[in-house]
């Protein structure tokens, strides 16, 4: 999933220093996942590019920066700071030697989802990772 990979990198970039760290699904049904708005308006405005909406709204000045965020296999951001609770994945491959946290085991387990076609993480505390069908295909950590 190399174009998630390169919108975690951009997002990350452009917002700079004030970075909070991002939770993307890549999903062309969002209405069928277990998610669940954050906050009262989660529908994104539709003039704006995705990278950079994504870079503003994940800094923690946004109220919006909590969350997943749900991006159609286009590209096109569908919604916004949701809450997001897929079933565990019992048989999946955790590396318990990388320090990581919630949203990690939820973008994981939640690539495992048919819907899903794939999930995203990234932080400046743990780097870059991309799951796809409950594995992760890409891992790239701060140094």
């Amino acid at each position: 999933m190399q174009d998630l990979r390169e919108l975690l990198y951009r997002v990350q970039g452009k917002a700079g220093p004030a970075f909070s760290g991002i939770g993307v699904l890549v999903c062309d049904q969002p209405d069928l996942l277990p998610i669940c708005s954050l906050r009262p308006r989660s529908a994104p405005p539709s003039h704006v590019a995705t990278d950079d909406y994504l870079a503003h709204i994940s800094t923690l000045t946004s109220e919006f920066h909590d969350g997943f965020h749900v991006i159609s296999t286009q590209g096109q951001l569908l919604k916004i700071a949701q809450y997001f609770s897929p079933p565990i994945v019992t048989n999946a491959e955790i590396d318990y030697g990388k320090v990581f946290g919630g949203r990690y085991l939820a973008a994981l387990f939640g690539s495992a989802l048919s819907q899903v076609t794939a999930a995203g993480i990234a932080s400046n505390g743990f780097g870059i990772a991309v799951f796809r069908r409950g594995v992760e295909v890409h891992f790239e950590g701060t140094t």
